[in-house]
């Protein structure tokens, strides 16, 4: 297999796959909603809080190899079964990133047009479709130079956030903000807001499903995963705490209910040309994340075929494109009909977060047993640490969210949905379809590369 993806292509894999100017144009508004004033402390807590999930995926990655990635850690470490489950679940909140991000794209879009309402209805199915399309395009030429785009077009995206940042500061309204929650209701609000925050790191580890086009990958993988989170990590709460700098409470207060008042006050202080760099930069994020995560998948997918969990044929690529982009039509088109663009992108934001957490929980547990066998105590502390705090953080999010009329509600719904439908085919597969599951063999390429020699 050629070898297309060097450390400059890892690190632009985990760093687009964050989509950091995204998560500022979009998810600090969704953030916004739930904590308001503690946008600052959310990002804060969830840039910390994501630490030992990547160093869990940092350390496994550093013994298996494989674009299964999750799965792979799950199934050699936990056993088959958890390794199926984890795939089918992987591959379920994987396909609702794109659809997710195309949602807040046409909502973006349409706003800053400000169309007639006519036409906004039409648009708001052609933009999401558009940019499935243009996704595909690139993502369709070959890993090689879905790559080379990453690169550039990361590069672009964190020079505009720190032009952003410095412009964010210079013209502070207040310095001043709260950043500790004091009463339960807004300890609910923060760890509600941390759901989102820790969304924003949900593509971090998706170099793992690049491993096997990865020039030494077991090198290279780790090393650009301790780099991508230390850079997105930091560009991230700098970014938070300048946008509260720059709007001040009465702003964020705005803002908590108004998720473009970023973008007006943008328009209002730095004139029409910084107004449409941000849009068009955040479509350009919000490429650069589609593009990213799409390739993960696709590779998931692809090993997944060639470990015997779907059929063979569907290494064929042209096949899978198309599956590909006809299932994201079908989520964008039930999301947009029965929630509309923002609601629809708040809602699945929250499937994706939680199915994340659920994962990296899966992973976390995978590493405490490895740890435990290798008798490597730090490992096993950062990984209990790491289930820990995204169990808790789940915990919390579910009493937050459940309450009558909170639109997350449907999100949780989602979530165990899925969760029950991949342990249900992992557990029919291994007591009714034994010619099936036994014909799993979910390979760690290292492994196999020494039994080689």
């Amino acid at each position: 297999m050629e070898q297309n993806v060097t450390f400059t292509g890892s690190f632009m894999q985990s760093f687009t796959s964050i989509g950091p100017l995204l998560d500022i144009a979009a998810l600090f508004s969704a953030i916004a909603v739930y904590s308001g004033p503690f946008l600052g402390t959310v990002m804060l807590i969830s840039f910390l809080a994501a630490f030992t999930t990547v160093y869990v995926i940092w350390s496994l990655s550093k013994h298996f190899q494989s674009n299964g990635g999750y799965y792979l850690f799950a199934g050699k470490i936990l056993g088959k079964s958890v390794g199926v489950s984890v795939s089918f679940l992987y591959v379920i909140y994987a396909l609702l990133v794109v659809p997710n991000v195309a949602l807040f794209v046409s909502f973006f879009i349409l706003h800053f047009f400000a169309l007639n309402s006519e036409l906004s209805f039409i648009l708001s199915y052609a933009v999401p479709f558009l940019f499935i399309f243009g996704v595909t395009g690139i993502v369709s030429q070959g890993l090689g130079r879905s790559i080379k785009y990453t690169i550039s077009a990361g590069a672009i995206e964190l020079i505009f956030i720190s032009i952003l940042d410095v412009l964010f500061l210079t013209h502070a309204v207040s310095f001043s903000f709260p950043i500790l929650p004091t009463t339960n209701l807004e300890t609910y609000s923060v760890f509600s807001g941390v759901v989102f925050g820790i969304l924003a790191f949900a593509g971090m580890g998706s170099p793992v499903f690049l491993s096997e086009d990865t020039k030494k990958g077991v090198v290279t993988i780790p090393r650009a995963l301790k780099y991508s989170y230390l850079v997105t990590g930091i560009v991230l709460v700098i970014s938070a705490f300048s946008m509260m700098a720059f709007l001040g409470v009465n702003g964020i207060l705005t803002y908590s209910s108004n998720p473009f008042y970023v973008n007006d006050s943008i328009r209002v202080s730095f004139g029409v040309w910084a107004y449409f760099m941000f849009a068009v930069l955040a479509v350009l994020s919000s490429m650069n994340l589609s593009v990213a995560y799409s390739n993960a998948l696709l590779n998931a997918i692809r090993r997944m075929s060639k470990d015997g969990i779907l059929p063979k044929k569907v290494q064929n690529n042209s096949h899978l494109i198309l599956v590909f982009v006809a299932s994201e039509a079908v989520v964008i088109t039930l999301a947009n009909t029965f929630l509309g663009n923002f609601l629809g992108f708040v809602v699945i934001a929250a499937i994706v977060s939680f199915s994340f957490m659920a994962i990296h929980i899966i992973v976390g547990v995978s590493l405490i047993k490895l740890s435990m066998k290798l008798k490597e105590a730090v490992k096993l502390l950062a990984a209990s640490a790491s289930v820990l705090i995204l169990t808790v953080t789940i915990a919390f999010s579910f009493i937050a969210d459940s309450s009558p009329g909170n639109p997350t509600r449907i999100s949780i719904i989602a979530f165990l949905t899925a969760v029950v439908i991949s342990a249900s085919i992992a557990y029919l597969g291994s007591t009714s379809s034994k010619s099936w599951y036994g014909k799993i063999n979910i390979l760690n390429n290292l492994d196999s590369t020494e039994s080689d020699r």
